[in-house]
């Protein structure tokens, strides 16, 4: 019996398929391999994870984090720093932490993330005594190496910030220089600039503000609350999203 006739035409696949897949392949094995040999740590696995803009598939950017771990770096794509900057402010976190790594064990300092950089602060009940302005001489090699994390960092400014419980000035003698928290505050915030000045911080980059207690971290209502709330803060911040802070 005569054979059927195949209906339709083979359809031949081009030889450059078959290179194209290869290639495919060995970068797949590729980018496996790296991503085994890598170390990354949690914070900026976070951060640079938190750094994609624009559309990502059928994601539309600004709707891809939601309210939760990630709020504090931002609630929206669009607010977060380019991959490059998670990067970078990552790698100044972790050479900060380094620094102040006794500070952080005595809990004089605290180091956080802010969407702009980072955030230093300096817990005001080891660095100033009850309503003064002055910083305590032992803590001066502390704020000497605040200045030299700033100094070794290009494209960036700092704020500095002070703050205070919601107690009331009482004290007559303190009341007369410091006639509220926002005088006390404000003071803080300036001794802290000038002596980092004095450690070589351009002044040009640095600002001096208080806040008194209207910016609590936690309850005023317990002692342990009030003494978190009794700090200055340091903002270590990128002057434009698209240029990164560089060790000079």
């Amino acid at each position: 019996m005569a054979k059927k006739k195949e209906l339709g035409h083979k359809r031949e696949m081009p030889l450059w398929i078959f290179t194209f897949a290869d290639m495919n392949n060995l970068l797949l094995a590729l980018f496996v391999v790296l991503m085994s040999a890598a170390v990354i740590e949690g914070l900026e696995a976070r951060m640079i994870l938190s750094s994609f803009s624009g559309n990502i598939g059928f994601l539309t950017g600004g709707r891809s984090l939601s309210q939760g771990q990630f709020t504090e770096l931002g609630s929206s794509i669009e607010s977060l720093p380019a991959r490059e900057t998670g990067v970078a402010l990552s790698k100044v976190q972790q050479e900060a932490r380094e620094i102040f790594k006794p500070e952080i064990k005595s809990r004089k300092v605290r180091i956080t993330t802010t969407e702009e950089g980072i955030k230093i602060s300096l817990a005001d009940d080891f660095f100033f005594e009850s309503g003064s302005a002055e910083i305590k001489e032992e803590l001066i090699p502390t704020i000497k190496k605040v200045a030299e994390l700033i100094s070794s960092l290009k494209g960036i400014k700092v704020d500095v910030i002070g703050h205070t419980d919601k107690s009331p000035i009482i004290n007559p003698i303190v009341k007369e220089k410091y006639p509220s928290n926002w005088e006390l505050s404000s003071s803080r915030a300036s001794s802290v600039v000038r002596a980092l000045i004095d450690f070589g911080v351009n002044p040009e980059i640095m600002t001096a503000s208080g806040r008194a207690e209207f910016e609590p971290i936690e309850s005023n209502d317990t002692p342990e609350g009030r003494a978190f709330n009794r700090r200055t803060d340091i903002f270590i911040k990128i002057v434009k999203k698209t240029s990164l802070p560089t060790y000079k």
